[in-house]
């Protein structure tokens, strides 16, 4: 039988983390929520490796949606644009691509469709200069 010493309202009070934050601030968690230790969960230093494994956990799930992506073929054309353009608002409102990746993508095949634009732009001036320099030589 383990016999657990209730602390009183006072003790309770008083009891904290001796852990500090990454600002250098004390540990803020409530006595209640102190293990045998005395220290909290992030600050206990004999829990170390559990920390270290739940994040390593934590980060590879987080990843693995993070990154999970959808395949939108080759982007050469505005046609393709406009195509990826509805691909992506099609993953973005089912759920299948993660909002910030559909941003960024969505983003991306703006700035794509800019610089296409401006290069279609520098053809015109140039293919009118050529045509006003053939006129001329007429």
């Amino acid at each position: 039988m383990i016999e657990v010493a209730m602390a009183t309202d006072d003790e309770r009070e008083t009891r904290r983390c001796p852990g500090t934050t990454v600002a250098g601030e004390p540990c803020r968690v409530p006595s209640e929520m102190l293990l045998d230790s005395g220290w909290c969960l992030l600050h206990d230093p004999a829990r170390g490796a559990e920390r270290s494994a739940n994040a390593t956990a934590g980060g590879n799930k987080t990843a693995k949606r993070m990154r999970k992506g959808i395949e939108v073929g080759d982007l050469n054309t505005p046609d393709d644009a406009t195509r990826i353009t509805a691909r992506l608002a099609v993953a973005l409102a089912s759920g299948e691509l993660p909002a910030a990746q559909g941003r960024a993508a969505l983003v991306a095949v703006q700035a794509w469709l800019r610089s296409w634009e401006n290069a279609q732009d520098d053809l015109v001036e140039r293919l009118s200069a050529e045509i006003a320099r053939l006129k001329g030589e007429r």
